[in-house]
């Protein structure tokens, strides 16, 4: 999730007079509250590491710009507890914060993340509300705790007004559902995420609408509508272009990570359902490909196994065919 920052202007008096005001202001917290100025400028010198960290794409390098900015916002919070602003920083950064490992595992802090954001409710339970909810939900997510992101999306949902977040958390509950083994559930909610990211106007959309129909093409495919999966699956293509890209976006996660082949495989096959009939070969290649790789990757328990199993004999027999 992306927000932009607003920019409040203020046309009520000249800006040397809002200087003096913001000056005055800042000087009674700073008696009301001792560390209050101090903690100002630790806040400004970790947003300015954050805008670092997000335009470094070296991944160490960028654990290390969060390090110094987690640093500053904790060292912020210590000076003014009762602010909720270094403490939302706080939470934010410790949730982006990731670094690889040598045996390939990538390393993070999601527990103290979770109880930074669960201190920040605590701490004003309206503040962000809606970020709070859905940043839990991820976090939730991730630690495979599925019943508390249902609970985290939920509670986002009521506080949300942009209707393109609302639709990437009605996506984000719907793909809790499914992983809990709830298809129902998901379908609808990806339903409602469809719908919304088609209402909304802000020009940020594509990415939600691809997205919610993609997942529900899985959800769709699980629950036997093979055809309507195929149909969302080639619908979530066109929305960016032909493109499936979208699937391995910055900020895009799969649990587990078998999933994302999942979702390419079903790609492959909707594009081979409309190519011609020369061309279909090569898509139908790249779904098995999708498909091995998926049941490679998959848990031994995996419900959805025999399915995957299935759709690879399938696509077997259409390549033999077409020889």
């Amino acid at each position: 999730m992306k927000r932009g920052l607003a920019l409040l202007l203020l046309i009520a008096a000249p800006a040397h007079a809002q200087e003096g005001l913001e000056t005055t202001a800042s000087f009674w917290r700073e008696v009301r509250e001792p560390g209050w100025q101090r903690s100002r400028e630790l806040v400004r010198h970790g947003q300015r590491l954050l805008l670092e960290a997000a335009e470094t794409p070296d991944p160490y390098l960028r654990a290390a710009h969060l390090e110094g900015a987690i640093e500053r916002f904790r060292r912020a919070h210590a000076l003014a507890p009762r602010d909720p602003e270094a403490l939302h920083l706080l939470a934010h950064a410790t949730t982006r914060w990731s670094r690889p490992t040598p045996s390939g595992r990538l390393e993070s802090h999601d527990e103290e993340a979770i109880a930074f954001w669960e201190a920040l409710r605590a701490l004003d339970a309206d503040y962000a509300a809606d970020e709070v909810g859905f940043e839990l939900g991820i976090l939730f997510t991730k630690a495979r705790r599925f019943d508390r992101a249902v609970e985290e999306y939920e509670r986002a949902l009521v506080a949300v007004l942009d209707p393109g977040f609302a639709a990437t958390t009605h996506a984000n509950l719907a793909e809790v559902h499914m992983m809990a083994g709830r298809l129902e559930r998901a379908a609808v909610e990806y339903a409602r995420a469809i719908e919304l990211a088609e209402r909304d106007t802000s020009g940020r959309s594509a990415q939600a609408l691809s997205l919610a129909l993609f997942g529900a093409a899985v959800a769709l495919d699980r629950l036997g509508e093979h055809t309507a999966s195929l149909e969302h699956a080639w619908r979530a293509r066109s929305v960016m272009g032909g493109s499936m890209d979208v699937l391995r976006e910055d900020g895009v996660f799969f649990e587990p990570p078998s999933e994302i082949h999942w979702y390419e495989a079903l790609g492959h096959l909707a594009q081979a359902e409309h190519a011609p009939r020369d061309e279909r070969a090569s898509a139908w290649v790249e779904a098995r490909r999708s498909w091995r790789r998926y049941l490679a990757l998959a848990p031994e328990d995996d419900p959805w196994r025999e399915l995957a199993q299935r759709h690879l004999r399938e696509v077997d027999r259409a390549l033999a065919d077409a020889r």
